[in-house]
Order: structure tokens, then sequence, then C-alpha cells
């Protein structure tokens, strides 16, 4: 199957790490191609570095100026946690849940059903509908991070209760009526394991179709590069989440993205454990499978960002077996908490 193509949280390290290659300096040209950087802070409660190679610094102005306000608006589009003035949102949503359909703008109702869609091709590993739950480790990890020394974990009568709501839920997506409904009292929705991934290549789309191109962009960790750095491929690799250095670097060619789901990014800490917050739907606890991380290479950034979370919630071999269902070349690298490392793709080549 083939994906066709935010939410207010702590800020998170960026996973993905993008070599910037050296400006091309062309000696034929009276308008040499230049590297222009920037450093967006805010949306989806991260940072967002982006590239371009341009001729001209107001085009590459221009670049960043719009992917912004295009950022800025998924961000308050997907946001589970804020209101904002004029705005129907998913948080509208989720606090109609039971009683009334809302109207919603025609990009969110295709966020919704790219997540359903993510809910069945995972096998439930990526769920849209489990917000009941990771609203309740979202409320103890805050609570711990504000105050370390009372950190406690949720009873499982919460978390029962809530996994019983996310069981029985569903939702209503009327495009006639450009609304949505969640018919269960007290359920929601969560896209938080893809929202970041499908806005970036939505945005990164919209741009290209404009005419940019030999850009990237690097949405807290959800990496998607475009044509190359210069006249020369984008270098690309994984974070080693047990240092500073980094592993799987690979050059990736036309439209290529990359996103991490790891362990060491948010989590707390109970009695020595530490708990991260990618929860596994059977356990409705953090995903126990031994990774530290899981990266994935595709065309794609919302499918990455979707298949790096359903992948850490499997074991090896129920991945590779996730990956067959999937016709768009993928790469991935799993490292386990031990520090062994598995890759298929490109990335086997980027660890020898």
């Amino acid at each position: 199957m083939v994906f066709k193509t935010g939410v207010r949280r702590i800020v998170a390290s960026v996973a993905a790490i993008l070599f910037l290659l050296p400006a091309l300096l062309s000696s034929c040209s009276l308008s040499p191609v230049k590297r222009y950087s920037t450093v967006i802070d805010g949306p989806f409660d991260t940072a967002a570095q982006l590239v371009i190679y341009t001729e001209k610094k107001s085009d590459a102005e221009t670049f960043f100026s719009l992917f912004s306000e295009k950022l800025e608006a998924w961000d308050k589009l997907a946001d589970i946690y804020y209101e904002y003035d004029g705005l129907n949102n998913l948080r509208t949503l989720n606090l109609f849940a039971g009683a009334d359909p809302v109207e919603l703008d025609p990009r969110l109702l295709d966020l919704l059903e790219y997540g359903l869609e993510a809910r069945e091709t995972t096998g439930g590993r990526v769920d849209l509908l489990l917000g009941p739950v990771l609203a309740v480790w979202h409320e103890y990890r805050t609570a711990a991070l504000d105050d370390p020394d009372n950190a406690r974990l949720p009873t499982n009568e919460e978390l029962s209760e809530a996994a019983q709501i996310a069981k029985s839920s569903s939702i209503v997506i009327d495009r006639d009526a450009g609304a949505a409904y969640l018919p269960i009292p007290g359920s929601s929705v969560d896209v938080g394991a893809f929202a970041k991934g499908y806005a970036t290549e939505q945005i990164c789309l919209e741009l290209e179709a404009l005419g940019y191109t030999d850009f990237a962009a690097n949405v807290g960790g959800n990496l998607r590069v475009s044509g190359t750095a210069g006249s020369k491929p984008w270098t690309v690799a994984v974070r080693d989440p047990f240092g500073g250095g980094t592993v799987g670097e690979t050059e990736a060619t036309e439209a290529t993205s990359l996103a991490t789901s790891g362990s060491y990014q948010r989590y707390y800490t109970v009695d020595g454990i530490r708990y991260h917050h990618i929860v596994d739907p059977d356990t409705n606890a953090p995903a126990a499978f031994g990774w530290a991380s899981v990266s994935v290479l595709t065309e794609d950034a919302g499918v990455a960002d979707v298949l790096s979370t359903a992948l850490f919630c499997l074991d090896r071999e129920a991945g590779v077996s996730l990956l067959s269902r999937f016709t768009s070349p993928v790469s991935v690298l799993w490292i386990a908490e031990s520090g062994e490392t598995f890759a298929v793709g490109a990335f086997a080549e980027g660890i020898e």
C-alpha cells in the first residue's frame, strides 16, 4: 500500500542530521548559486532548519517566509492542546466528541483520512484514535518534568479506562459537509505520530509546485530534501542515540525523507526507570522492543514519520514484514538499546 501523499509538546532534539555541503560556486555563471539557511522556532514546538541553494537572496527569503507561514498554519490546525480564535482545529474536534460534528479545513480532513489509512496499513501500530491513552501518559510526563521528585506512573485503572474508550472509538468524515465527528464521548484523536512528517511533505510539495528546488527542510527531526545541494547530492545521516556522532550516512537523490523515532528524546524517570513517549497500543505503555531508535529513509516525509513510529512498536521480524506492504523503496536503520544495529536498503551500506 502506498500513502498518497503536531501538536503541543516538549521541544525535541533533532534526530535526523543533515550534512550541509558547501555552496557551489559556478565559474561560468554571472550569478552563482549560493547556499542560504535559516532556523524557524515555534511551530510544532520545535526548530525547523531550512536550507536552499539559489542564485538570489530574495528568492531564498521568499522561500523561508512561505515555508514558515505554511508550517505555522499546519501547527495550529493539528494542535490538540490549544484553541485559536476563528479556527476549528483538532482540539475543537476532540472537545465536541460525542456531541456534534465539527466543520474542518479540507487539509485537516485529508490529515485525518491519512491517519485512518496509516492505522490500517500498520495494523494499528500507529493509531490516531489512541488519544485517550496518550493523553494519560502526557499528563503524567508533563507533571514529572515539572516536579521530578514526585514523578509517578499512571494507574492500571486509568490506562484501562482510557484504552476501553480508545478501542471503542471511531471517526466519521463527511466530505460533503466538510466536517468530522467523534461519536464516542471522551474519545479523542492524536496525530503526533505523523502530523509533522505529513505537514512537511505537503509544504514541500506545494513549494516544489511553485518552482522551488534544491532545498532541505528539517522539521524537528523530520527531514525532507529536494533536488541537490547545489550540484551535489544531499548527504544525510542518523544521530547516534548514545553520543554526539552520527551513523548510517548515505546520499539522498531527488526527493528523499528521513524520520527517526527514539526513546532518548521525550521521556521521564520514575524510580530510576525511563519511560519514553512512544506507546505500544497492545500494552498501553511505552513500547519495549529494545530499540533506542528506528530511522526510516523513503520518498515521502509522512510515510517516513508513520513507519518510524510503527517499527519502533514491533520486533525486527514483524517490522520487516510490515515493510512489504509499501511499494516505494524504504531503507531502515534499527539501533538497539544494546548498541547493536540492523539495517535494510541504503542504510545497510552506510553502517558498514
